[in-house]
C-alpha cells in the first residue's frame, strides 16, 4: 500500500419517540491509491441515479444500493461503523431536546471514529457535509472554511489535535456528495445499518459485514450486529413491497414495522427498539459497565440455558406429583399388604358359577 490511508464518511440516525435510538456513522478506507478506482465503481453502481439510499430505496431502487453495497465490498480495504446508542448524552442526567442529543452523540462518535481511524494511518477524512449550496455560499462570503452547522466537526477535530489524541497531520474535510462519489458508498454502509437496528432487516448489512468493524462510540469496544440469515437475492424491490423469499428472513419487529421507513427526520413516531437493536443495546450496556461484550453475551445465554432448564425440571416434579395424587384407590389397598377380594359388580353370576 503505497501512501496513507483515506476515509470517507457518512451520518445515519434513528430517533423516534418511544425509542432508544442510535447515531452511527459509516467510514468506508481505501488506499488513496485506489480512490480513482473506487470511484469509478461508485458512478457505475449509481446507474445514473443521483445517490441517495433512503430516496432511492422509497423510489423501490433497492438493487441500486445493494450494486453499491457490493462496490463497497470488492473495493473497500475496510469499513467501519461508529454507533452510539441510546441516542442521549450518557455523562449527563439532565434530559437533552432532540436536536441536542443528536449533536452530542454526533461529536462522541466523530471523536471515537477519528482515534480509530488515526490508529489505521489514516490521513484525510472526507466528511458529507450537513450545509446546503446556500450555507457554503454565505460561508465562503464570511471567510468561513466550512458553513455553521458543520463548525462543530471541526471543534471537536481541533480539540483532539490539541490533546494529542490524533496527529496534525490528520486532514478533516467537509465534502458535498455530489462532487465525491465515494461518499455514497458510505451513504449506502449507514443506510444499511440503519436499516438492521430501525426495522431488523439485518439482509443489506450482510453484505459488507464481511469487512466492517462495529465499535461503540463511548468506549471504543467492537460490538456486532446479529445476522443469522442469509441475504435475499437480488433484484428490484419498493419499500413496501418486500419480495416473497425475503419475508422468513425477516425478523418480526417490536417497533415500525419492517418494509416502513418514516425517515430520518421524522421524531414522532412510536416504537420500540426490534430484536437487533435490543442485542446492540446490551453489548453497548456492557462495553460501558467495563464488561467484555462478547463474554457477557455468552453468560447470558448461559444463564437463560439454566433457567430453561430449572423450569422443565419444575415442570417434569409437578407431573410427578399430580400423577402420585391421581393414583387409584385399588392401588393404595395394594400397597398395604392385605389380602381384600375385589368387589363383584355381578353377584348373582357368581352364585350361578357356584
Amino acid at each position: 500500500m503505497s501512501g496513507h490511508p483515506v476515509a470517507f464518511v457518512d451520518e445515519a440516525f434513528i430517533q423516534w419517540r418511544h425509542h432508544p435510538g442510535a447515531y452511527l456513522f459509516a467510514a468506508v478506507i481505501l488506499d488513496e491509491d485506489a480512490v480513482a478506482q473506487a470511484a469509478d465503481a461508485a458512478r457505475a453502481a449509481a446507474r445514473g441515479w443521483e445517490f441517495h439510499s433512503t430516496h432511492l430505496y422509497h423510489r423501490g431502487h433497492v438493487g441500486v444500493i445493494e450494486s453499491m453495497l457490493d462496490a463497497v465490498e470488492e473495493h473497500a480495504g475496510w469499513t467501519v461503523l461508529v454507533a452510539q446508542t441510546p441516542l442521549a448524552d450518557l455523562s449527563d442526567d439532565e434530559p437533552q431536546p432532540p436536536g441536542v442529543r443528536r449533536e452530542t452523540a454526533r461529536q462522541t462518535s466523530l471523536e471515537r471514529l477519528l482515534t480509530y481511524l488515526n490508529a489505521q494511518k489514516v490521513r484525510d477524512v472526507v466528511l458529507d457535509t450537513r450545509g446546503g449550496e446556500a450555507e457554503w455560499q454565505l460561508a465562503r462570503q464570511e471567510g468561513r472554511r466550512v458553513p455553521e452547522i458543520d463548525r462543530q466537526d471541526i471543534h471537536t477535530y481541533r480539540r483532539l489535535v490539541h490533546r494529542g489524541d490524533i496527529s496534525h497531520r490528520m486532514r478533516l474535510i467537509h465534502v458535498d456528495d455530489r462532487t465525491q462519489p465515494v461518499l455514497w458508498m458510505a451513504d449506502a454502509v449507514a443506510w444499511s445499518a440503519r436499516r438492521a437496528l430501525a426495522v431488523d432487516e439485518p439482509q443489506w448489512w450482510a453484505r459488507i459485514a464481511d469487512v466492517a468493524t462495529v465499535l461503540e462510540a463511548s468506549t471504543g469496544a467492537e460490538l456486532r450486529i446479529e445476522d443469522n440469515r442469509a441475504a435475499p437475492p437480488d433484484g428490484e424491490r419498493g419499500p413496501h413491497d418486500v419480495s416473497q423469499s425475503a419475508h422468513p428472513m425477516l425478523l418480526p419487529a417490536q417497533g415500525p414495522l419492517p418494509g416502513y421507513d418514516p425517515g430520518p427526520d421524522v421524531g414522532d413516531t412510536v416504537g420500540a427498539a426490534g430484536v437487533i437493536l435490543t442485542h446492540l443495546l446490551r453489548q453497548a450496556d456492557d462495553a460501558r459497565a467495563g464488561l467484555h461484550p462478547l463474554r457477557a453475551e455468552q453468560q447470558r445465554r448461559l444463564l437463560a440455558e439454566m433457567r430453561a432448564l430449572a423450569e422443565r425440571v419444575d415442570d417434569l416434579t409437578r407431573q410427578i406429583q399430580d400423577l402420585r395424587a391421581a393414583r387409584p384407590a385399588t392401588d393404595l389397598s395394594a400397597s398395604d399388604g392385605a389380602d381384600v377380594p375385589s368387589p363383584s359388580p355381578h353377584p348373582e353370576a357368581e352364585r350361578e358359577i357356584e
